[in-house]
């Protein structure tokens, strides 16, 4: 991760009928005054482990929301 320093994912559902989760990741970063808040999705069992989805979830928060900063 290049700028952030904090992550936080703000919002999680798991939506069955299409099987992917959908969550808001919050980077806190030193310069701006609110967090930045990027919605995701991220196709997956509901079973995935916590940390691998943590991992999903951030770098395609990164991938959407950090790539222009």
């Amino acid at each position: 991760m290049h700028h952030a320093s904090a992550v936080h994912i703000a919002c999680l559902i798991y939506n069955t009928a299409q099987r992917r989760f959908e969550a808001v990741v919050e980077f806190f970063t030193p310069g701006l005054a609110q967090p930045l808040r990027v919605p995701v999705l991220v196709e997956a069992s509901e079973r995935m482990c916590h940390g691998q989805l943590t991992r999903a979830l951030t770098r395609e928060a990164q991938r959407r929301g950090l790539g222009g900063l």
